[in-house]
Order: structure tokens, then C-alpha cells, then sequence
């Protein structure tokens, strides 16, 4: 139990306390003094096996509450760790690289089991468990008479991979997945290479793709 004069000269030291928490010499065991003198309690509660509620009772009597995300053991311990599985292959399968799809996932507020975020690696390992070869290699390992991939359009208009699948995922190119070879191809014509040409000039803000006939 501090004293008044001790309480005084803790109040006034108040103001300070951000800059001498990050002063070199305050150590590990002196920040761990620091915050028995300020809290009263911490109550945790386990609401998913991802998920801890956290209630700190301060000891003039504020309350503070927050939610961290502790590390797992596996993806399937995530609470959201069989749709990110789903979503990872949705992406692969419509083209995109692991990159964009780790980057996408992040986004839509995904982790990986250890990390706050989706690093590449977790998307290449679901990937390859479940088989589903990225838009390069399928590319080279098939060839479609009269249709380009996405890689070989891109290099054909003299831009990345990326430049399409952005807009192919944000709708300014109309183009559905091929349903045999489960890939987007495009018309290897002429008036397909103008049109994506008018795209990237501004000539033109939206695009429809038709899909193959037939095989």
C-alpha cells in the first residue's frame, strides 16, 4: 500500500510513463513491478481455442478489455481455418499466384496458426496438399489451340500476371474460369489483344470475355 506521498510522487510521474517505458535501462523485472503496482487483476477467458478475452482491473478501478489471437497448433484450430483452406483454393484455381492470394487473405482478416497474417508459405502448402498447380506451371504444361492463358496474354501486352488477375478479380475484365482446363483463357485473336490494349490506355474501362464452346 503506497502512502500519500508516494501516491503524489506515482501520479506525477504519470505523464512520463510512455517515455520511461522505453528508456534502455528499465528492465524487463522493473516493467513487471510497474504494472503490479497498477493492476488489480486480469481475468482471461477462452472463447475459442484462437480467441482470449482479456479483462484488466486497474487499481483505481478502471476496467480495460481486449482480444488477442494466440498461436495454434495446426490450421484446423482456426476458427475460420477450413474457409481460408476453401477460399486459398478458390483463388489458386481461378489463377491466382500465391502471393496475391496470401496478400488477399490477409486482407479479408485471415491468419495463418503462428503469424497475425497469411504468409505465402501457408497458402503453397494448402495448395500443393490438395494438388492444385499454379497458373504458370499449368501453363506449360498445356497448350489450347487458339486461347492464351493469363501469363502468355500478359506477355503478349507487355504486363505482369498481376495486371490481369487484379481486374479480373475487381470485374473490369468480364472472363470466367474455363471449365475443362479450369484456367482463364482468352481468344488468341487479334481483337482480344486490341481490346485488353484499349484497357491498360484507358480506351476502354470494362471488358466481356466469351468461354469456349466446346472442347
Amino acid at each position: 500500500m503506497l502512502t500519500p506521498e508516494e501516491q503524489n510522487e506515482f501520479l506525477a510521474l504519470g505523464p512520463h510513463l510512455p517515455e520511461l517505458w522505453q528508456r534502455p535501462d528499465v528492465s524487463r523485472a522493473d516493467k513487471k513491478q510497474l504494472l503490479r503496482t497498477l493492476i488489480d487483476k486480469v481475468v482471461l477467458h477462452r472463447i475459442t481455442r484462437d480467441r482470449i478475452a482479456i479483462r484488466i482491473v486497474w487499481c483505481g478501478g478502471e476496467i480495460s478489455e481486449l482480444e488477442v489471437q494466440p498461436r495454434v497448433h495446426a490450421l484446423h484450430a482456426l476458427t475460420r481455418g477450413t474457409e481460408m483452406q476453401a477460399r486459398i483454393l478458390e483463388l489458386a484455381r481461378q489463377g491466382f499466384d500465391d502471393a496475391e492470394i496470401a496478400n488477399t487473405l490477409t486482407q479479408e482478416g485471415h491468419r495463418s496458426p503462428r503469424r497475425n497474417y497469411v504468409p505465402v508459405r501457408t497458402v503453397q502448402i494448402v495448395r500443393q496438399r490438395h494438388r492444385v498447380l499454379q497458373d504458370g506451371v499449368a501453363t506449360r504444361a498445356r497448350h489450347v489451340a487458339g486461347w492464351l492463358p493469363v501469363t502468355a496474354m500478359a506477355k503478349r501486352l507487355g504486363v505482369s500476371s498481376s495486371w490481369i488477375k487484379r481486374r479480373i478479380r475487381s470485374g473490369t475484365i468480364n472472363i470466367q474460369r474455363d471449365p475443362w482446363d479450369k484456367r482463364f483463357l482468352f481468344p488468341d485473336t487479334e481483337a482480344s489483344i486490341v481490346a485488353l490494349q484499349e484497357l491498360k490506355t484507358g480506351a476502354r474501362d470494362h471488358l466481356v470475355f466469351d468461354p469456349r464452346a466446346n472442347k
